[in-house]
């Protein structure tokens, strides 16, 4: 390894020992969470693909459930599944190898790139789209979905119409918005499509063939199908044919499809520094402004979170989903560990799989269960309510809601409500989370917090209008409120 390497290049000396495509298990710890997999496998619905990379070598590559549970495929190593918003790093690494190249540099504006960018957007930088702290909201308001059709100059014109949520550069709040507009520039810039220029670019010269958003037919049985709570959602490939897609909604900020044998194939070309220059790398790895209201616990790179682990030592996180696929990516600077986790049935998703490899990884056993640390709650009855949303979804709750809080005997205590809302927050299901906090603010007018949170899942999904309501109503209930009053700020 050469001296002055970049800490996501020092930590990736995790050179892969068999043949890609084949599962790989060596070691006391890989058996030990391979039998742990197997566990959830069997009780818990797991399906999907894990990655464990440790001291310079892969130890654990292997899947587990099924890609198509019709026909009857299981998920293994060669299995195409959805990253989500990892997509975004590659979106990063894009811009930063067309810096590479000379053709462009983090710190030109839009100005420079679109003549029609208005005044208060021409100065955004490409390092500001990159960081999140462009201005721009997560998404558009009333964006009709992923899969919505929206060309590159609809999108770009809606991008440039919309009122900025701050002042670029002042904060950083995640923006799917802004990541695609880097998406743009790139197209701009190398005279290529996007998912063009990272395939010709980033992965074919190092002989990558498998990260992308379509596949031809021929592929069909290696792309994993979705389950929503056990039922069979398809593929976005499905989708993408349905509407003609993919188009700018998701395109540069999500979607791309991967196997776990290309994604290690991709992080070993990092280290053989194959893709990127150690410098660049460096740059896209560092702890450029810090995540807004995280208090100093997470920071933005190009494409990537930066913060602590629970033991105090470093980590990157790139993380996505959709809502049916998870995808998370962890990687330990200081202990020469990377994880990469993908699941395709949202029963089980890939943050509470990765809770437990990393426990086995840096315990060597399970101290606390991540099924019960991230995916239960203190009353059974939250637990309960969490699994019935999850099933019926946020149309039916929102029809019988209240119904269903009655017949679980949910009473007056409305700390159920906010446990199973702040749970569905945290896993980023939009619309469930609004449908429960509509209700909640309904059946408990007086209560702050609950006022608090529906405005921060309004303003997520880019309902501005409906967030600066639930804002002002925080104030008021409780005068000079912080969280409601700075939330307004950003409006």
């Amino acid at each position: 390894m050469k001296h002055g390497f970049s800490t996501l290049v020092l930590l990736l000396s995790l050179l892969f020992n068999a043949t890609a495509g084949e599962p790989v298990l060596v070691g006391d710890t890989a058996v030990r969470i391979d039998q742990w997999l197997q566990q959830l496998e069997k009780e818990k619905h797991f399906s999907g693909g894990v990655l464990v990379m440790s001291k310079g070598a892969t130890i654990l590559r292997k899947g587990y459930g099924w890609a198509n549970q019709a026909q009857r495929i299981p998920f293994d190593e060669r299995t195409l599944a959805c990253m989500g918003s990892i997509t975004k790093t590659f979106t990063a690494m894009a811009v930063l190898k067309l810096e590479e190249q000379g053709k462009l540099k983090v710190t030109d504006t839009l100005g420079k790139f679109f003549s029609k960018v208005p005044s208060d957007k021409s100065g955004i930088t490409l390092h500001q789209l990159m960081t999140h702290s462009g201005g721009f909201a997560e998404i558009f308001e009333n964006d009709g979905g992923d899969y919505a059709k929206l060309t590159k100059e609809e999108f770009l014109q809606r991008a440039f119409r919309e009122p900025l949520m701050y002042q670029p550069g002042s904060r950083s709040l995640y923006s799917n918005v802004g990541m695609s507009v880097a998406a743009a520039v790139i197209e701009e810039v190398s005279h290529q499509s996007f998912e063009s220029f990272v395939r010709n670019e980033l992965l074919q010269p190092v002989g990558i063939g498998d990260i992308a958003y379509d596949y031809p037919d021929s592929e069909t049985r290696r792309i994993a199908h979705g389950y929503d709570q056990g039922t069979d959602w398809g593929t976005l490939m499905d989708r993408y044919r349905e509407f003609g897609g993919p188009y700018w909604n998701l395109y540069g900020n999500g979607g791309f499809y991967a196997s776990i044998s290309a994604m290690e194939t991709f992080l070993r070309a990092i280290l053989d520094e194959k893709i990127l220059t150690p410098a660049a790398i460096a740059k896209q790895q560092t702890k450029h402004i810090e995540e807004w209201d995280t208090e100093g616990r997470s920071f933005f790179g190009y494409g990537c979170a930066l913060g602590q682990s629970r033991r105090g030592t470093p980590v990157i996180q790139n993380g996505g989903s959709n809502g049916i696929y998870f995808a998370d990516m962890l990687i330990y600077p200081k202990d020469d560990v990377a994880l990469y986790v993908v699941t395709n049935d949202n029963r089980m998703i890939a943050n509470r799989v990765m809770a437990g490899i990393t426990q086995l990884v840096f315990l060597g056993k399970i101290e606390q269960d991540p099924l019960v640390v991230q995916a239960r709650f203190e009353s059974p009855l939250a637990e309960a309510m969490y699994d019935a949303i999850g099933k019926r979804g946020a149309a039916e709750f929102r029809k019988n809601g209240n119904g269903l809080i009655d017949s679980l005997g949910v009473g007056d205590n409305d700390m159920i409500l906010l446990e199973v809302g702040q749970q569905l927050s945290r896993e980023n299901r939009r619309e469930e989370t609004i449908a429960l906090y509509e209700l909640y603010t309904q059946r408990y007018p007086s209560i702050v917090i609950a006022w608090n949170d529906l405005g921060d899942a309004y303003r997520a999904v880019g309902r501005k209008t409906d967030a600066r309501r639930c804002y002002e109503q925080a104030l008021k209930l409780r005068p000079g409120n912080p969280r409601a009053t700075e939330a307004l700020k950003l409006l």
